[in-house]
């Protein structure tokens, strides 16, 4: 027998299932058969199963198993075998006989397993309601048979071993809740409650009769338990009978009695979304009084705390609590536990369902009540009892047969399935907490006799879930990949290239806030045409511009790209024709309105706000006054202001960054104006700039 103790969820990414994998002690031979007494904890793991395991189910918990087969589209019912209590059936190498035990959901059992070697009995989840209110009482006489009998192992739920005393029946909360619907008049009735607890929602239909309400379900869990249980034939109600949750505007709220999900704060979850006002159906309102009919699963009381705080601030009444006796736990408390055990007398017991602290506390209690060989197992641990001899339990206590290597199964979206590595899990973790960054690269290799001297490219930056301060690191990572691609060589192939700007990203963004982010690099190769210094200077003064964006960006964008850097709609996007021919790379063209070599004209109409030639020859005359200091200052945007400043008072309004777009479009025309005598004679402030700039070893692009 392998021990399998609670789990956890895990809520940023998905939820974690329980192992499911059983093996006989010399692993020859598995047991396929599933055995089923309860539903949903379990129907979540059904779709992961082997598409030839039979499954044995009750019939409410069955429906819920077809529900969950058609929308994996593998449903197939020759391997569904439905049982009733007290009908014993084969399942691999153990005679089944299924015992009714009372929970908080119909057809609850416990299953007593017969073998060759001796007798197993597991409880299931349990209580002892003396008056259920489907009249369904605990079997007592099925035990003391199998007392009789003998049991070779016990297995029992350990939930609620620290709560001393017993359980409070069902048909007691009914009453408080009806007590507490009674009270509201004049006011619209929330509750929320485990949406399998189909006696609870008897319990919820019963009071609103009785007090001339309409039921309204909002959650979908809801109605997927209440359908499956009509179906059965174990609902409380029609669900036909239900007012709409679309359809509550159209009633009194006072006649309404609202049943909803999310008693445990689950994201996506009626309640809690409600709580956030982001729920379409529900919106709450301090005419409303809501009856929290549930238990804090241990674990949730941080988020359910939060809700809580949210619905307060709201202005619902929220009755909850003990005093309120709204709830009642599906789980024995110490006093039945130790009945059960004093009624079955098991030789061996082993304590299951709980913490490592109650399963503890419950193989104490084993102890105390007589049983000799009690112990608690771990996740994957293996334990054996010894065999009959003539036909009598004679035990020397447990036998250790080792340790099974057991993999987590996740659940994600209910959909996907499968280990921490097949979902991916430790890497969602690190993106969501770490953050991730794209990185688009177009790479321009130099062609011969280019004057480029090294790799150029084109980036594009995408981060996600990272901490930017105000734009700075992003401005700080486009440098950086630029100075990465530079570094690289020529001829080295796109995958170095994506690596290496990947490393210099990753290893500035840790610097930078401490942070190890995914960084997903793609690089792609432009050999349509070679690489200017046109194109670069030119995306790299509007990313600059971005620096200094003004209040109306859309304009000002159009105004900062000027009239000497131009180019037609069609010149400046890439195409491709219907025979799929490789795009070309608009050409930048100089617009000279005094120059007899000017460029074609635009196909559109001309921009407003164009810089004259006397505007031009101001810039030029400024730029040049303050060339020396552009070639020590740093903070360079500093000096384009002051320049823009200067203009102002010539009755000129230039931004700082127009001034510069200006400068880098007269920079590259002088620059191809050196390489052309007729250029230099016929350009008109060829002079001016050459000036200043011809005393310079290299081009001042900033």
């Amino acid at each position: 027998m392998q021990g399998l103790c609670s789990q956890t969820t895990t809520s940023l990414v998905c939820k974690r299932l329980f192992p499911t994998q059983l093996s006989s002690r010399n692993g020859a031979t598995k047991l396929k058969q599933l055995l089923l007494h309860m539903a949903m904890k379990i129907t979540s793991v059904i779709p992961a199963l082997d598409s030839t395991t039979p499954i044995f189910a009750s019939s409410f918990t069955m429906e819920l198993i077809k529900k969950r087969l058609k929308e994996f589209g593998i449903f197939l019912s020759s391997r569904l075998k439905s049982f009733r209590v007290r009908n014993r059936f084969q399942a691999g190498p153990f005679e089944v006989e299924p015992i009714r035990v009372t929970h908080s959901i119909p057809d609850c059992c416990g299953l007593v397993l017969r073998c060759g070697d001796g007798t197993i009995f597991h409880t299931g989840d349990w209580k002892i309601d003396e008056s259920p209110v489907d009249g369904r009482i605990f079997d007592r006489e099925a035990l003391e048979e199998l007392s009789k009998e003998g049991v070779t192992l016990m297995m029992s739920d350990s939930t609620n071993i620290l709560s001393p005393g017993r359980s409070t029946s069902e048909s007691v909360v009914a009453s408080s809740l009806l007590r507490h619907v009674s009270e509201a008049k004049g006011r619209r009735v929330i509750t929320t409650q485990f949406a399998s607890n189909i006696h609870r929602i008897g319990s919820i239909k019963a009071a609103a009769d009785l007090t001339g309400r309409r039921l309204v379900f909002v959650g979908m869990s809801l109605r997927t338990y209440l359908e499956a249980a009509f179906r059965d034939g174990k609902a409380p109600l029609d669900p036909s009978t239900l007012v709409k949750a679309e359809d509550m505007d159209a009633y009194d709220p006072k006649s309404l009695l609202v049943v909803t999900t999310g008693s445990q704060a689950e994201p996506r979850a009626a309640l809690n979304l409600a709580s956030y006002g982001g729920s379409h159906a529900l919106k709450l309102s301090k005419e409303d009084v809501l009856l929290y009919s549930a238990k804090v699963i241990p674990g949730n009381e941080s988020r359910v705390m939060k809700m809580l705080n949210r619905l307060t601030d709201l202005g619902p009444k929220i009755v909850m609590g003990k005093d309120a006796g709204l709830h009642t736990s599906g789980h024995a408390y110490h006093d039945e536990l130790e009945e059960v055990l004093q009624i079955v007398k098991p030789q061996h017991f082993l304590p299951v369902h709980g913490e490592l602290l109650f399963l503890k506390e419950h193989e104490l209690l084993g102890r105390s009540t007589g049983i000799k060989h009690t112990t608690v197992i771990k996740n994957g641990e293996m334990l054996g009892v010894s065999h009959l001899r003539n036909r009598k339990v004679l035990s020397n206590g447990f036998v250790s047969l080792g340790k099974q290597d057991f993999k987590l199964m996740y659940s994600d979206g209910d959909k996907a399935f499968g280990t921490s590595t097949d979902l991916c899990i430790d890497e969602r973790f690190r993106i969501a907490s770490d953050g991730i960054i794209f990185v688009s690269m177009e790479i321009f290799r130099p062609k011969p006799a280019s004057p480029q001297s090294g790799l150029k490219g084109k980036f594009k930056i995408t981060t996600r879930c990272l901490w930017l301060d105000n734009g700075r690191l992003l401005d700080a990572l486009y440098k950086a990949a630029h100075a990465a691609l530079s570094s690289c060589p020529l001829n080295c192939p796109l995958s170095h290239m994506e690596r290496m700007v990947s490393e210099i990203l990753r290893k500035m963004v840790r610097k930078y806030s401490g942070k190890r982010p995914d960084v997903i690099v793609v690089a792609s190769e432009n050999t349509t045409v070679g690489f200017s210094e046109e194109v670069i200077n030119r995306h790299m003064s509007l990313v600059d511009y971005e620096k200094t964006r003004p209040e109306n960006p859309e304009r000002e964008a159009e105004e900062s790209i000027p009239e000497v850097m131009r180019t037609t709609p069609d010149d400046a996007t890439t195409s491709s024709n219907a025979q799929g021919n490789k795009p070309k790379l608009g050409k930048i063209s100089i617009i000279d309105k005094d120059s007899s070599t000017s460029a074609p004209a635009p196909a559109k109409s001309s921009r407003k706000n164009k810089w004259k030639p006397e505007e031009i020859k101001s810039l030029i005359q400024l730029r040049g006054e303050m060339n020396e200091k552009f070639q020590t200052v740093k903070g360079r945007m500093v000096l384009w202001e002051e320049i823009s400043g200067s203009l102002l008072k010539q009755g000129i309004t230039r931004t700082p960054a127009q001034c510069k777009s200006v400068w880098t479009s007269l920079l590259q025309k002088y620059e191809e104006s050196k390489k052309d005598e007729e250029n230099m004679r016929t350009w008109q402030y060829f002079s001016a700039m050459d000036s200043f700039l011809s005393c310079e070893g290299e081009m001042a692009t900033k």
